[in-house]
């Protein structure tokens, strides 16, 4: 076994080994595989680990980010689903191929005052009905559907939070969807926005 530092050696556990190479140290997990029908035992790498320096000690491996990260709204859109479905089937007995695009716009106007298509690429509401298109005109049937289903939404929200209301309103858009690397990660969640979203039994939508 080769004669490494202290410092270095602290770090190496059972299913590791340490390489030096170019004056640094790197620790990789492996595992040992005998040679069939011999005595002779090889090693075999099960990945890099991170780096190990006198300074810093163990310095894991930083994620690699290829492509855009991309970040969605995510708390309040995702609350105004769960809490208004009645809202949404209403639309869908009465639109019934519109309904989504009617009740995506009606979220949209609550929380920003408009809906267009770059509001809703922004929106985890772009995550849940990809096949919207949001740049089109809605008809004049269509946009009195909408400016109902917004004054439905703002009704039904302050008849569950009352004088919560401003508050939810204010803290669950800062809940966001995060795409890194094509997968999805929830952004922290702060004390206030977990208080009340356990205060009133709200469940969002993955």
């Amino acid at each position: 076994m080769a004669n490494y530092p202290e410092w270095v050696m602290k770090f190496k556990e059972k299913g590791t080994y340490i390489n030096y190479a170019n004056g640094k140290y790197y620790l990789y997990a492996a595992h040992s595989e005998r040679v069939p029908g011999t005595k002779k035992v090889n090693r075999i790498s099960d990945g890099y680990l991170g780096r190990i320096t006198q300074e810093m000690g163990f310095v894991p491996p930083k994620d690699k980010v290829t492509g855009t990260i991309e970040v969605f709204e995510y708390g309040l859109s995702s609350t105004i689903l769960f809490l208004c479905k009645h809202i949404h089937l209403g639309f869908r007995r009465n639109f019934k191929a519109n309904a989504d695009f009617i009740m995506v716009s009606s979220i949209l106007f609550y929380i920003y005052g408009q809906a267009n298509h770059e509001l809703f690429h922004q929106s985890f509401l772009f995550l849940r009905y990809t096949d919207l298109d949001l740049s089109k005109t809605p008809t004049p049937k269509q946009s009195t559907a909408i400016e109902r289903g917004v004054l439905m939404i703002k009704d039904n929200l302050t008849s569950l939070f009352g004088d919560d209301t401003g508050d939810i309103v204010l803290h669950f858009p800062h809940v966001y969807k995060v795409r890194v690397n094509k997968r999805l990660y929830e952004s922290e969640i702060s004390d206030k926005v977990n208080y009340f979203k356990q205060k009133y039994h709200i469940e969002w939508e993955d």
